[in-house]
């Protein structure tokens, strides 16, 4: 049984849940070096949120636990190797009163796919708060998932996809604005999807952010593609997150209930795509916030 299954209370390892789990135990070689030689989630190419999570854990074990991740900013810079391993090098670039700085290199074949800067912050008092309004849109609970729509709309799976879109995700999505990816429509570029994880995260703010940063690169672009009606499953689309950056607000972060990610996009354009997402709890409280700018061309016949 692996460290992964112990921590989610599973012997199955094949659930796609566990899974990410066990993509977040990293091998220790060196006191600033990491290593991940499992299997990678991703079709073509590692995706991208596994390598900002996997890089995120690996930063943080080189601070003390009493110091929180605030934010994040990357760089995608090459593809990641699906059945490489990656190595990921940690830089403890500053160790200050209240801030502390890493930056981490994903390598494969000595080459670096992804740069990360992380910085962390000690515990201060709470003189100033606020926090934007959470869109109005149906709770979870009066929504269909993301299979179930699927399920309804199956005509329109291509022949040999089916597996891969009815199957569970380690995640489950109930999304505001449906925009069937097989027969997108022009819409407003804004996205709401309730999501919640198929699973049980261990009671670990590592864990739990760490989670949310793999999800964070789920979906994030998709509203600049509504505003053209299309997808990442249009014909001659060629798609590619550049950087990612997120700010994590709440300190103490536990997920273990539906949460909405509401996305948009203010601009397409020069072949790029920006996103931009916050995180609510279902009472309205902003756990955090995304930006992420994509390639996103329209490949010659």
């Amino acid at each position: 049984m692996s460290k992964s299954d112990r921590l989610s209370g599973t012997n199955s390892s094949s659930n796609p849940f566990n899974r990410v789990l066990e993509r977040l135990q990293l091998e220790q070689l060196e006191e600033f070096i990491f290593c991940f030689n499992g299997k990678s989630a991703g079709i073509s190419r590692i995706f991208g949120g596994q390598v900002i999570a996997q890089s995120f854990v690996a930063a943080q074990s080189t601070v003390s636990s009493d110091l929180h991740l605030h934010s994040l900013h990357a760089y995608f810079l090459r593809p990641g190797i699906m059945k490489k391993p990656i190595t990921f090098n940690v830089d403890p670039v500053r160790d200050g009163k209240s801030f502390f700085t890493r930056t981490v290199k994903a390598i494969q074949n000595k080459e670096v796919i992804f740069t990360m800067t992380a910085s962390f912050q000690k515990d201060e008092p709470n003189q100033y708060h606020h926090s934007i309004e959470m869109p109005k849109v149906p709770m979870p609970e009066n929504l269909k998932d993301e299979i179930q729509m699927r399920e309804e709309n199956i005509d329109k799976v291509p022949k040999g996809l089916e597996d891969i879109f009815l199957k569970q995700r380690e995640y489950a999505q109930k999304v505001v604005e449906w925009n069937d990816v097989f027969d997108p429509k022009k819409m407003l570029p804004i996205r709401n999807v309730w999501i919640k994880p198929n699973g049980d995260i261990p009671l670990d703010n590592t864990l739990n952010k760490a989670f949310l940063a793999y999800v964070s690169d789920a979906g994030l672009l998709a509203p600049g593609l509504y505003a053209h009606g299309l997808s990442y499953m249009s014909p001659d689309i060629l798609m590619a997150s550049l950087d990612h950056a997120m700010w994590f607000h709440k300190k103490d972060f536990i997920w273990n209930d539906w949460i909405l990610y509401s996305t948009d996009s203010p601009f397409t354009g020069n072949s790029r795509n920006l996103g931009r997402g916050t995180f609510f709890t279902r009472d309205g409280e902003v756990i955090a916030s995304v930006i992420q700018e994509g390639l996103l061309r329209i490949k010659k016949s």
